[in-house]
This record gives structure tokens, sequence and C-alpha cells, in this order.
């Protein structure tokens, strides 16, 4: 599990757990989770079960989370995890979480495909079930006790600051650019591009940056790299001066699109979002300017033990609704200081 790069909020949740043995008795909820009380004293539970949804294992930050999960499996004798892959169809993932509600688990922990989903977690706190949602951003806050993760609209503004920093030390006087896009209708993929263009409404355009295209790839590197050969051949060299895109594999698979067209100018002058070994090995070797890196298997941890915290420990401890993980920009002068994701 990553031991790194713990927030202030990260470090309340694993206090809260020292605490559990000093607070036997229930109470009235102060902390943020709105749904009905499961955990009152003297009906508090030995083992609850945990109706777990990714939206997709085949991506690899979410696969990551996955691996996590199989891990808390092994490591948590009071929680019982139904683990589900929402397989990037908000359809699929809706009636996972109505058989999780049918099935009347303790709580639902969620990594959502999309905002189609909130009517089903809504339906689910009404029937006093707890929903943690981790890593993307569910818009409504009524349909969610907890959200665990980064700050999307942040890291879309530190994808801008990479880009920023990259065109200041090349001394670029304009910078065209493609912009590789996650899943559109995503919420945490409307406020990642939200924090990008901020930046760039705030100095990115006066710096000379003209988005050419947007392109949804949905995370698919092969997607990405099919659709980066159909940009290369419609701009010629000289027309693209970087690509930025929304996640780790669409990173990857830009700059196999690059490499394989012999388009070297573009080869360093790519950002990119997350951070797994193949990110990290590629911004050492100059291949990859930088990134934004954010722990998925962190997040996820901290999910469980904020899961154990509700149910098992001191729950009023659990006093914000949003409890951020952190995301530093990692370039060829950092890289170094820090590890692989995954």
């Amino acid at each position: 599990m990553s031991k790194r790069l713990k927030s202030t909020t990260i470090i309340l949740v694993i206090v809260s757990m020292l605490l559990c043995a000093c607070s036997s008795e229930g109470g009235e909820d102060k902390g943020a989770g709105q749904a009905d009380e499961k955990t009152e004293s003297g009906d508090k539970k030995d083992k609850i079960t945990v109706g777990a949804t990714l939206s997709d294992f085949t991506i690899s930050f979410q696969a990551a989370m996955y691996n996590e999960l199989l891990d808390a499996q092994k490591e948590y004798d009071n929680i019982e995890f139904i683990l589900q892959d929402g397989a990037s169809d908000s359809a699929l993932q809706v009636n996972q979480i109505e058989t999780f509600i049918t099935q009347k688990v303790d709580a639902i922990l969620i990594n959502a495909v999309s905002d189609a989903v909130e009517p089903s977690l809504k339906k689910a706190m009404e029937a006093g079930i707890p929903v943690f949602a981790v890593n993307r951003s569910i818009s409504d806050e009524n349909a969610y006790s907890y959200f665990i993760g980064a700050n999307d609209t942040l890291s879309g503004e530190q994808m801008a600051n990479c880009l920023l920093d990259m065109i200041e030390k090349e001394k670029m006087d304009s910078c065209n650019i493609i912009y590789i896009q996650g899943v559109i209708g995503a919420t945490y993929q409307t406020l990642r591009q939200g924090g990008f263009d901020s930046i760039m409404d705030e100095k990115g355009y006066d710096m000379g940056v003209n988005i050419l295209e947007r392109i949804p790839c949905k995370h698919d590197k092969e997607t990405v790299i099919s659709s980066i050969q159909n940009m290369l051949n419609k701009y010629p060299a000289g027309e693209i001066d970087a690509i930025v895109c929304e996640g780790p594999d669409d990173a990857v698979g830009a700059l196999q699109a690059v490499q394989s067209a012999g388009r070297t100018e573009l080869v360093g002058k790519i950002v990119g979002m997350d951070m797994p070994t193949e990110v990290w090995d590629a911004i050492k070797a100059d291949k990859i300017y930088g990134t934004v890196l954010q722990d998925p298997a962190e997040q996820c941890e901290v999910g469980i033990k904020t899961i154990e915290t509700y149910f098992f420990g001191d729950k009023d401890s659990l006093t914000e609704k949003f409890i951020e993980t952190d995301l530093p920009m990692v370039t060829a002068e950092n890289v170094n200081d820090v590890t692989p994701s995954w």
C-alpha cells in the first residue's frame, strides 16, 4: 500500500482509528454523511458488507484500485467486499448499485462511470446505505456521504501549469496543442478540463497556447494512438507543438504514436495525468515532459479506512465531506524524488 504523500486529512482519518477504543458511545452524526444512522451505540456490527463498483477494471488506474481492494479483503476481517466491474457502462453500474440496495449492503464504495448513476446512489442513501465515492467526483452532493480523492479542478490546473512550465523552459513564443479528453460526461473529466481551461484563460492564451483539437478517447490507448496518427496526418511537422492528455495511458499512447510516425519534434512535448511506471520511465528518459501525480491505491486505501472509521471508529471525527489527496506536478526536475503509483 502507498505510504507517501498523505494529506493532513488522511492523517486525521488514521488518527481517528486510534481513538476508536475510546469511542464506545453512539451519538448524532456530526459528519458529512447523509444516510440514515446505522452505527448508533448498541447497533454496531462486528462485520459489514461493502458493495464496491469501479468504473473499469481494464483501465490501469482503476486496476490499481481493484488490487488495493483485493489486498483489503485479506487485511480487514471486519469488512467483506462485493467487487463489481462497471466496464465503462453507466447502465451496467446502475444495475450493480440497484443490486447492492436489494442485497442491503451496509455501504457502497464507488468509482463512478458517469453522473448517470446519481439517481441510484441517492436511492441507496435514502435506504440508509452510506455512499463513499472514490477518485471520480459526483456532481450531486446528495448522492454520496463522502468523497475521497483528488480535486479534479485542481488536477486540470496542474496539467495546465505543467504545460506552461514546458513553454517557459523551452522559451516557446507559441504552442499549438492537441488535447486528449477522457470519458465525456464523467464529472472528473468536466472538472479537469474546466481547471485546465481556467489557467488558459488566466495566462495560457497570453503565453501563446492555441488548442487545435479536443479529442475524446475514453483513456483507451489504441483509440489515442489512432487519433494522434490522424492528427499527425492532418497537421504537418511544425504545426503541432505539444500534446496534453487527461490520463496516463493517453500519454503513453500519444508517445507511441509520435515515435511510430517519426515525429521526433513531439517527443518530450507530452503532458499527462497520473504516473504509472511507464510514465515515470518516460519522464526520466525525457520522452514525456511531465505529469500530475495522484495515487489510486492511496485513494482507495483512504476510502477503506474512512469506511472503517464510519462503522467501527469515531464517526464524529469525519467532519469533512471531501477528503482530499495531494496532486504534485512531476517533471524531470523532481521525478527521482517520487515513485510510480503502480
